[in-house]
């Protein structure tokens, strides 16, 4: 049809051999094109190779030939019903693609990531792994931040369906600027690719940025073999894997503090029950304090003087004490307190009752 246009067609014999061949051609083209359909499921994404869909799937592609004008009208008008029905068929076919089968795409994506590991490279993440042996969950979040970043710049986003006023609204490109390295100059689709990312992304416990697989498999698959260049492909290798090493990191990172902060909370609580009386307005921090301070006063001093002193301690608001002295005695005995002589729980009262 292409070759039509750029010829002169002498007479109607070159003209009726042409409108021949194009109509045979179009009728072998919707023989393949009904196997296509007739199949229970498309397993494949290179057809999208050989099929431009974006254009194919239009008449007037089809129709902007001249031999349409050139033949006699009513082999001109079917011809023209043919390829009406051609482009009907395609549209169904290209519904059937985006049909993806998840199970299947990820196996593909899978292929693909094994054939990629077997390559030896060396991934940025890797490199900045060794220059910070020790980094920081704000350091690891920010790395997320410049990978994700770098990603969208290569296009591996590009194909996908413009966005929206509200999705563009919904990207706050000032917190993106934040964590990525300084001045980095930004292509002027930054925002709109960020607007589709997020289509199929979100953040875990506000520290791992999370891509949402079965999500995205229909745009990779329709895409990534048809478009998407060598670099591209490798790029989304390369992201998948470097965003998981990051997360791995993280999650280790928040294990090892967490570890530490029970060794803390170990070393500062003690094993026993608090003292029962600390004040309500007290701190569990400071409520350790204040029972440790209690025991060694119970080991240390003499009754008189455990009185008077937690009388001082009610008055600055460290203990809440009740009225009956015999559960405060019974307390101190449990925190070390003698129970001998000058130590009686009736020796006890007639001092706390005095005070």
């Amino acid at each position: 049809m292409k070759k039509c246009n750029e010829f002169d067609l002498p007479c109607k014999r070159a003209v009726f051999h042409y409108g021949t061949c194009i109509d045979e051609m179009a009728d072998d083209v919707m023989v393949v094109v009904n196997k296509l359909l007739e199949k229970p499921e498309i397993r494949s994404c290179r057809i999208s190779l050989v099929i431009d869909f974006d254009r194919m799937t239009k008449a007037d592609f089809w129709l902007d030939c001249k031999i349409f004008s050139e033949l006699p009208p009513t082999q001109s008008e079917a011809l023209k019903l043919k390829f009406h029905t051609l482009v009907n068929m395609l549209q169904e076919l290209q519904i059937k693609i985006l049909q993806v089968d998840v199970d299947y795409a990820e196996k593909v994506f899978k292929r693909m990531a094994a054939r990629l590991e077997k390559s030896p490279h060396t991934l940025d993440y890797e490199l900045w792994r060794i220059r910070h042996p020790h980094p920081t969950i704000k350091q690891l979040i920010q790395q997320q931040v410049q990978l994700t970043a770098d990603m969208l710049i290569k296009g591996v986003l590009y194909y996908d369906e413009d966005p929206k006023g509200d999705e563009i609204a919904a990207v706050k490109l000032e917190l993106v600027k934040k964590d990525i390295k300084y001045g980095q100059e930004l292509p002027g689709n930054f925002v709109e690719e960020c607007a589709k990312l997020k289509r199929y992304s979100y953040w875990k416990d506000e520290r791992m940025f999370m891509i949402d697989y079965q999500e995205i498999y229909t745009y990779l698959f329709s895409h990534c073999f048809e478009k998407f260049t060598k670099e591209q492909r490798i790029a989304l290798y390369e992201y998948d894997v470097q965003l998981k090493m990051i997360h791995k990191d993280i999650i280790n990172l928040k294990a090892e503090q967490k570890d530490l902060e029970k060794q803390t909370s170990h070393a500062k609580t003690p094993d026993e029950e608090l003292f029962k009386f600390i004040h309500p307005t007290i701190s569990d921090e400071d409520g350790v304090e204040i029972h440790k301070e209690v025991k060694r006063l119970a080991k240390r001093q003499g009754v008189q003087m455990i009185c008077e002193y937690l009388q001082q301690m009610a008055r600055d608001k460290k203990i809440l004490l009740p009225p009956n002295p015999s559960p405060v005695y019974a307390e101190l005995v449990r925190l070390g307190m003698p129970t001998g002589k000058g130590f009686s729980e009736k020796h006890f009262s007639n001092q706390y009752l005095s005070k």
